[in-house]
């Protein structure tokens, strides 16, 4: 911000990783675990983000279908009391397919973010850890002075 000394927004930033193969269509996808989770906006067990101050935030997921059928996983984002909307997807036809997804989104606080297995089966091997998803705040944009 021009004109404006000293002032910093609280660090927000996640890394979550999947523990297991995941394939409950029509839900949000958990991750069993957060390797960071700095301010705390990610629950991993829910997979929701929830935005703790209005800004620019970034996301990106990185995965592996099943062995049969496509996969596909969407990103969806609830501002408000709007209903859940899709802001992108990522798919892979099976056999073992990497797909992978990024968004950068201007967020109001409490807005939501989710990953929502839409169909298919997210692979993981415990050894290897394919899963990934990420998020950070790039850019506070209601820092007061």
């Amino acid at each position: 911000m021009i004109g404006t000394v000293d002032v910093k927004s609280t660090p927000t930033y996640f890394y979550a990783q999947m523990t297991s193969s995941y394939s409950t269509v029509n839900t949000a996808v958990p991750f069993g675990s957060a390797k960071v989770n700095v301010g705390n906006a990610f629950t991993p067990s829910t997979g929701i983000f929830v935005a703790p101050t209005q800004g620019r935030y970034y996301f990106a997921y990185s995965g592996i279908s099943g062995s049969t059928g496509a996969l596909r996983v969407d990103l969806q984002l609830k501002a408000g009391t709007a209903n859940w909307a899709l802001v992108g997807e990522a798919n892979s036809n099976g056999g073992f397919q990497t797909c992978a997804l990024h968004s950068t989104l201007d967020l109001l606080k409490g807005d939501q973010v989710r990953l929502y297995l839409t169909s298919g089966t997210i692979y993981e091997n415990t050894q290897y850890l394919y899963t990934n998803y990420v998020g950070w705040l790039m850019e506070d944009t209601d820092l007061t002075v």
